[in-house]
């Protein structure tokens, strides 16, 4: 089987250059033509970033060193919760940290995806919360209202969103305990992927970091277990890792552990949704 892997020499140039082509291509981008290009961060400050001086002053943002300067577009700045005006410029380094987005997302999926149900409940319940968000911030009005990025024409990720929790909900039909069909690789790399593409294409990347914190357990439990494994020369931190399985070792059967990640699932894109409204 070909992974989609940090080490792989393909998928992070290959995942690079679609985060280039999304925030670079601008509004000549076929999906953007006829959008409001005066009201689009490809042209000037959203109104998520903008500290108005007295009176009405030209619009300025704040950076990360903290001065107060006047910005032409976007494209580069990372939003970070709990701050209206504050944005983090990444410079050329936003294309790799683009890639890692998608490339950790694509990953930290395939690792879920060890019981029946699991990774597609998981991916079913993100990507509502990012058909939610997606729609958010493809308007100007609540984009303004809740201090986020504008993206126009993210709506139409709203329906890709929906389409895709709908998808996961219709297999898991048939991949709820015990499993008649298995997505494997095949399946869970392109979930990952595609929730990692929406999470950048519409500048929420924290959102998919929040909402799935249970991808990014898996992911910190395998690191983990790798880590102390080498130190203490084979030594276990878990009684197996990814985390759903030293559930299983401790005698928890996996439909308890499955619903319960679920659960967790579901309260933290309750809280994703909650911090793109706390700033």
């Amino acid at each position: 089987s070909y992974e989609c892997t940090l080490s792989n020499h393909i998928a992070i140039p290959g995942a690079a250059l679609l985060v280039w082509y999304l925030h670079a291509a601008g509004p000549e981008q076929p999906f953007l033509r006829g959008a409001n290009l005066e009201a689009s961060p490809w042209k000037a400050p959203p109104a998520a970033l903008v500290d108005r001086g007295p009176g009405g002053a030209p619009p300025t943002t704040i950076g990360p060193t903290d001065v107060v300067h006047t910005r032409a577009d976007h494209r580069t700045d990372l939003q970070l919760p709990f701050f209206k005006h504050f944005c983090l410029d990444l410079g050329l380094l936003f294309l790799f940290f683009g890639a890692l987005v998608v490339v950790g997302s694509s990953n930290a999926v395939n690792l879920t995806d060890g019981l029946d149900g699991l990774a597609t409940g998981c991916v079913a319940i993100v990507g509502i919360t990012f058909a939610v968000v997606t729609y958010l911030v493809g308007r100007a009005d609540t984009a303004d209202y809740l201090y986020v990025f504008h993206v126009p024409g993210a709506g139409e990720l709203t329906v890709f969103c929906a389409a895709l929790a709908g998808a996961c909900l219709g297999f898991l039909w048939f991949n709820a305990f015990p499993a008649t069909v298995f997505m494997g690789d095949t399946g869970s790399l392109a979930l990952g992927g595609a929730l990692g593409l929406v999470a950048v294409a519409s500048r929420a990347e924290f959102v998919l970091l929040v909402a799935g914190g249970i991808f990014v357990v898996e992911v910190v439990s395998v690191l983990l277990q790798r880590r102390y494994f080498r130190m203490t020369g084979g030594g276990r931190l878990f009684l197996c890792a990814p985390l759903h399985h030293h559930y299983q070792f401790k005698g928890q059967h996996e439909v308890k552990v499955t619903v319960r990640f679920w659960i967790v699932t579901i309260l933290l894109s309750l809280l994703a949704l909650a911090l793109f409204k706390l700033r």
